[in-house]
């Protein structure tokens, strides 16, 4: 050997340093191993939250007293699997070292997991008990499982069998009764990443994980340190870390229970914390909030930063030691598979190595391997890392054949990583084995690339994949998040790195809001890791290419069989597609030439449902003049302050509703009675006769381009003032396009949405009329009126909302005894969540009628999620998959990190539907839009996966009980569920001991005598107690938007306002 510690005779790699003597004891578990340790270390773990300490003595008394409890009392025995699902607390150590004391199996799952998933991990290990707290309880629910809480607590869906804090404090047995344990059994299970196949559990024995303690001991100048445990201790890198090494060797941890960086930093400057572990992405965020930590937080006491996870790369280590001269920077490299054991950095001198993650641990061995040939190469030379040693795991949990495809017979574990070993010994990960890129025979190491991208002061992120092609094979593609307001440029990131690296290894094309291959994209979920975002999986969207086409004219451009657009339900007055269009022309000539309307004028449409609103939206819109809709249920007051807003130049109305526009404006009436100028009122024609009036021979338009706003719809206000969205021809082609590709869409509809909402004006006025279907127009929604009308015009679809279709079940047995409604295939509700027991209600009365579900928002104008398949319509609770003219993510409200499949966040939305931003008010859309062209929904929903949204509740109508967040959605979803609830609504109701509690209001079904305590008896006991209605009023309707929203703004207003 030399001084790289590489042997020709075997070619394999030996530490450089001290040899790791290991006890001899077979019979030696490894929490008596580190019970045995000696040091001089007092207080063992503190709360960061609540400054609640454990001395070493409290510590091992615990872990003592919790073992005897699940022994004697729970009956916990050698071999047993327990489960720890749990967020990181000072009772995982006393948990996980109680367990293994015992000879049972620790496993853990992440907190952010769904219950599926977990699930799917419960029927793998089959454990026998599972250690939670009484937030993540549910996730067991039906599981079977015993369940042990953090606190003294109950929960539903669960057996609870105790509490930690409880077993803590019990007085152990004088006898200590164990099972035998044998170094070579099984101490824990953990589930490795699946980042490269689906999740396994890595099997790790006693003597795996006391090997990697008497390696952590071996490092004596650790010991007496304050650590800072910002990691998962659900993750290899926190359990091992803070629950088996700490504890050996005396160092005090301070637990965050979740991570945030500012709390992390107040943590270190409170508890003087000595040494931080992080990772990566942890690093590189110190680095670019360095200004702002340092100005705000005392660091003096910090000293080094371990860090592990993923390797770190030259240039942010050189970033974070520019940033914090005083703090070292010591890198690691390990696997779940290896138990910390790989390679680390120890000393000052070492961490200067730059790109290096340091030299191989005591006890390991490790050989570099071509992966193609199968040769085991030498020194400086690359190829796959093989590791071995007495920390390296058995294999995986049922599974032999990715055991025999990972660790060999000889015990060597095929790490994946793409390696070289120097002349000193030092280990650089150059990439993982399967992410190369192919470039006309060279390989190109994306982590090479994205290293040299984050130094480039514009871009917080990026990622590096292969992209295919025909001549080069693959190359170099760049996946980039540039900083708020970057205008970087692909061309710009091009030449950034081609001055910087050799000519086969440049990037040649780049996203920063990405597209990625379907090659990179789940085809079950259609989420891509690469970008964290959610794709559609239906048909690419086609759109066309001409910038000057207006939504109009692509409308009336599409070909279909339809001959009858529009009928009158209450006169029978109908219009064909050829008089509609025809009308269409003529009244656009007359605002053009008599009325003097340009482009960028808006007009207002104050109607009820009309056959006419449609001839007007289509005119006002062919002439690039904007299109703005007003409720008729508002009044004079709020429509005038919409009018002050928007300043229209016309107005359309009908004589009953003029009298609530404000003197001065110009009025064309959409009914037949033409009448004079009268109260201010200025009356410039009808609707009906600019339909009359021949047009000229020419046609005089302004241009329009496909970036001219359309439509200006008002927002519901339910979160705010209302806000007028402005929606461009773009947006409406793409929305129109989209609806064209639905073969669902084809029939005859009942139109009883109201025309002034973006559900109804966008469907009935343009989207039918482009597909060729003819729609029923509803002057105004009565039930019986459009049942009917689906009786007399043999209606096959309705469009409604779900207040309409939970008045149909009710309704149910009087409706079919009195009408035919054989015709009726299908009803789609959008405008507001659908419930699943509203479905279910809906499917049970009407069996012959399939029901379609859809999420979309005013901004994003009909894009976002819908059912159209009978098959998807039977997955009761979700709004279906993505549209295909949408992308989304989910987002953590409260960090801004994006999430994955099944889990839950707000959902942000971008495609060719999204709209513009609101009119006058660049805050609001800055808020709402982001320079990306996200846009925020508001909604806490996530998308499962197959790829299916689901809406949980609107983000800001949570209520905060005591900490815990209540949706009211699901409450007022089971309250419907009660025999004589007709509707209901939850609230929140101001509490000075608990912030808020659930109130419900609720509309009683007539003769109904329900009380207060049973409504809330109802409930409690259907839901955790921190769920349980507190409150209940009784009220003859519940206030709604026209869409079916719940005006929770109302409510509040009215149940405050009595304090």
């Amino acid at each position: 050997m030399n001084t790289s510690g590489f042997c020709k005779s075997n070619s394999t790699f030996y530490s450089k340093r001290n040899p790791l003597p290991l006890p001899a004891n077979p019979s030696l578990d490894v929490t008596t191993f580190i019970s045995s340790q000696p040091h001089r270390g007092t207080t063992a773990f503190i709360d960061a939250a609540t400054g609640h300490r454990l001395s070493f003595s409290e510590l091992w008394t615990a872990v003592e007293r919790v073992a005897d409890c699940l022994h004697h009392d729970i009956g916990l025995k050698r071999g047993h699997v327990v489960l720890i699902l749990s967020p990181n607390s000072i009772y995982i150590p006393v948990v996980s070292l109680a367990v293994m004391s015992l000879g049972a199996v620790v496993t853990t799952a992440n907190t952010l997991n769904t219950a599926a998933e977990i699930s799917r991990q419960l029927a793998d290990s089959n454990p026998t008990l599972a250690f939670t707290t009484a937030d993540l309880a549910p996730k067991l629910a039906g599981s079977g499982i015993s369940v042990v809480l953090e606190r003294v607590g109950s929960t539903r869906g669960v057996d609870v069998v105790g509490a930690v804090s409880e077993m803590m404090k019990k007085e152990r047995r004088g006898q200590r009764v164990r099972d035998r344990v044998n170094e070579e059994d099984t101490a824990m299970m953990l589930y490795s990443s699946g980042t490269t196949g689906p999740s396994k559990g890595v099997i790790t024995s006693h003597r795996n994980l006391t090997a990697s303690v008497a390696r952590f001991v071996s490092e004596k100048r650790i010991g007496g340190e304050v650590f800072l445990c910002t990691v998962p201790m659900f993750h290899t890198y926190g359990l091992l870390c803070f629950t088996m090494f700490t504890v050996a060797v005396g160092s005090t941890v301070v637990i965050l229970r979740r991570f945030d960086l500012h709390g992390m930093m107040a943590a270190v400057e409170k508890y003087s914390a000595t040494i931080l572990a992080l990772t990566p992405p942890v690093v590189v965020a110190m680095t670019n909030e360095a200004d702002v930590i340092r100005a705000k937080y005392d660091l003096s006491s910090l000293r080094t930063v371990r860090c592990g996870g993923a390797p770190l790369s030259k240039e942010v280590t050189e970033g974070f030691m520019e940033k914090y001269p005083t703090v070292d920077i010591l890198a690691g490299y390990a696997l779940t598979e290896s138990n910390g054991a790989g390679a680390s950095i120890d000393t000052v001198e070492e961490s200067r190595r730059y790109g290096s993650v340091g030299l191989l641990a005591p006890g390991v061995e490790a050989r570099i391997v071509d992966p193609d040939t199968g040769r085991v190469m030498g020194v400086n030379q690359t190829g796959e890392l093989w590791l071995r040693g007495p920390s390296i795991s058995k294999g995986y949990f049922k599974n032999e054949e990715a055991t025999n495809e990972t660790i060999n017979l000889e015990g060597w574990l095929k790490t994946g990583d793409i390696c070289y070993i120097d002349e000193d010994g030092f280990l650089f990960v150059v990439d993982r084995l399967k992410e190369l890129i192919k470039y006309k025979g060279y390989q190109v190491p994306p982590a090479e690339l994205e290293a040299l991208l984050v130094t480039h002061p514009d871009i917080l992120d990026a990622a590096v994949i292969p992209f295919p092609d025909k001549e080069a094979g693959q190359y170099p593609m760049a996946y980039v998040t540039r900083k708020i307001e970057s205008n970087l440029s692909e061309k710009q990131i091009i030449d950034f790195v081609s001055k910087q690296v050799a000519p086969y290894k440049k990037i040649r094309k780049k996203m920063a809001d990405p597209s990625p291959p379907r090659s990179l994209i789940d085809s079950r979920s259609g989420f891509c890791k690469a970008n964290s975002t959610f794709y559609t999986k239906r048909n690419p969207l086609g759109l066309p290419a001409n910038p000057s086409l207006d939504v109009t004219t692509f409308i009336s451009s599409q070909p279909h069989r339809g001959t009858t657009a529009f009928i009158d339900a209450a006169t029978g007055h109908s219009l064909s597609f050829s008089d509609l269009w025809r009308a269409v022309d003529r009244v656009a000539e007359c605002l053009h030439r008599d009325v003097g309307i340009r482009r960028g004028d808006v007009v207002l449409i104050l109607s009820p449902n009309s056959i006419y609103i449609p001839v007007v939206c289509l005119s006002v819109m062919s002439l690039g003049a904007v299109v703005t809709t007003a409720n008729t249920l508002n009044t004079a007051g709020e429509i005038s302050k919409q009018i002050a807003d928007s300043n229209p130049t016309l107005a359309f109305t009908t004589v009953q509703l003029a009298p609530k526009l404000p003197a001065g404006i110009s009025i064309v009436l959409t009914e037949e009675e033409r009448v004079g100028s009268t109260g201010g009122v200025n009356f410039v024609g009808s609707v009906s006769e600019m339909m009359r009036k021949e047009p000229r021979g020419q046609r005089v338009r302004d241009r329009v381009h496909q970036d001219d706003t359309a439509v200006m719809l008002y927002s519901s206000g339910t979160t705010g003032p209302s806000k007028g969205v402005l929606s461009s021809h773009g947006n409406l082609t793409a929305y129109v396009a989209r609806m064209l590709t639905e073969t669902s869409m084809h029939g005859t509809f009942i139109c009883t949405v109201p025309m002034f909402h973006t559900y109804g004006l966008l469907t009935f006025a343009m989207a039918t009329v482009a597909i060729g279907s003819t729609v029923v127009i509803l002057r105004r929604f009565e039930l019986n009126d459009m049942m009917a009308a689906v009786e007399k015009y043999k209606a096959t679809t309705l469009l409604l909302v779900p207040p309409v279709l939970v008045a149909m079940v009710n309704e149910a047995d009087s409706i079919k005894a009195k009408y035919d409604l054989s015709s009726l295939k299908t009803v789609r509700c959008g405008g507001a969540p659908l419930s699943k027991e509203a479905t279910e209600g809906f499917l049970e009365k009407y069996p012959t009628v399939n029901i379609f579900q859809a999420y979309a928002l005013t901004e994003s104008n009909g894009g976002g999620a819908f059912i159209d398949t009978v098959e998807d319509s039977r997955r009761f609770g979700t709004s279906g998959p993505l549209t295909s003219d949408v992308e989304a993510r989910i987002v953590d409200p409260d960090t801004g990190r994006f999430m994955g499949i099944n889990q839950t966040g707000e959902l942000w939305l971008k495609g060719p539907t999204i709209a513009k931003g609101y009119f006058k008010n660049q805050e609001a859309t800055n808020e709402t839009i982001n320079a990306e062209g996200w846009l925020k929904t508001g909604d806490l929903c996530y998308i499962d996966e197959d790829g299916f949204v689901f809406v949980v509740d609107r983000l800001k109508e949570l209520i905060k009980y005591k900490g815990y967040q209540v949706p009211p959605a699901e409450l007022e979803a089971l309250l419907i569920t009660h025999p004589d609830i007709l509707d209901a609504a939850v609230i929140p109701f101001p509490d000075k001991e608990a912030g808020q509690y659930p109130m419900a209001y609720v509309t009683r079904k007539v003769e109904s005598n329900l009380s207060e305590k049973q409504v809330i008896e109802f409930i409690s006991k259907q839901v955790a107690p921190y769920k349980k209605i507190r409150k209940v009023a009784f009220i003859n309707s519940i206030p709604k938007t026209a869409s079916g929203k719940t005006l929770r703004k109302d409510l509040i207003k009215l149940a405050t306002s009595k304090l």
